[in-house]
């Protein structure tokens, strides 16, 4: 593990070990400074990992970080310390590598797959630096990713001081903003208790519950971004009543008159006129009734 030491206008680079180093003026601090507490910080190295844990509050970039808790330092990050010391993590070579060549499409296939990666990516993520999560890297591969300990949410923390649903980070264009989904504790941006929509930066740090996250915005290279411009809407054209709407390319053609076949169709069919008036079935009906009745009368006399 590399690091640089800037102390006195002097940049100082040190090589780490694997294992747990002390940081303080003490005579056996591993890396003594002059000025400082005895066992200031103590530095965890675990391969690429680096935790921290300090016995007063220091100031991680531009956000005061409380003492007696293990943080995790991402590449790039830096400590300020008394007397002007600074413990700076470079961001290497390697790292710039992985996140220009691991784009935002492979990351949500890992994530459909339930395999999260430990590595940094040009999709936005959420490292958690503090709490039972520390060092679980989260894409935010998806335009609304909600946060919280419930089993519905897209990024689960596992801290009981932390809602079911507790805060979403919305994907808006080419920026990233958080909101509070009306907790009691509430979420905090670098200290600052969230009111409304916040538009994160890199680096910025949330804090829900006893879990802090390091907002890290993605990289995108120009031609990965996506542009939906609006069709053009045709121009509006105004026709008078009594004008005819022609086409600007060619005149007016006179409208042919219908033919012969065509005119037949469009005039109105003759009414069909009934053979006999309504007074004549009326009698015709009755004379019928008058017979029927007297067939019936000689009928039951012949019996």
């Amino acid at each position: 593990m590399h690091l640089d030491i800037v102390w006195s206008g002097e940049v100082t680079p040190v090589d780490l070990a694997d294992g747990a180093i002390t940081v303080g003026g003490g005579p056996k601090d591993d890396i003594h400074l002059d000025g400082l507490p005895f066992k200031l910080m103590t530095l965890v190295v675990d391969g690429p990992r680096l935790s921290i844990k300090a016995i007063r509050p220091l100031r991680v970039g531009n956000q005061l970080f409380p003492a007696h808790v293990p943080r995790l330092v991402m590449p790039g990050e830096e400590l300020k310390l008394p007397n002007d010391v600074v413990v700076r993590r470079p961001m290497d070579e390697a790292s710039r590598e992985r996140r220009r060549n691991k784009s935002t499409d492979f990351l949500a296939k890992e994530l459909l797959a339930n395999e999260l990666p430990e590595l940094e990516s040009r999709a936005a993520t959420l490292t958690c630096v503090t709490g039972a999560d520390e060092g679980h890297v989260f894409p935010l591969a998806f335009l609304d990713v909600t946060l919280g300990r419930g089993d519905d949410v897209d990024v689960r923390l596992h801290d009981r001081s932390v809602s079911r649903k507790h805060a979403r980070v919305l994907h808006r264009g080419l920026s990233f903003f958080v909101e509070d989904l009306a907790t009691t504790n509430g979420i905090f941006v670098n200290g600052q208790r969230v009111r409304s929509a916040k538009q994160l930066n890199t680096g910025d740090v949330l804090e829900l519950g006893h879990t802090m996250l390091r907002f890290e915005d993605g990289e995108r290279a120009p031609e990965e971004r996506t542009v939906i411009e609006k069709m053009p809407e045709p121009p509006s054209v105004v026709v008078a009543e009594d004008a005819q709407l022609t086409s600007p390319e060619s005149p007016a053609t006179p409208t042919a008159e219908p033919s012969g076949l065509q005119a037949s169709i469009t005039e109105p069919l003759p009414v069909k006129k009934p053979r006999f008036s309504f007074a004549e079935l009326t009698v015709a009906a009755l004379a019928l009734l008058l017979m029927v009745s007297g067939i019936v009368t000689a009928a039951l006399f012949a019996r």
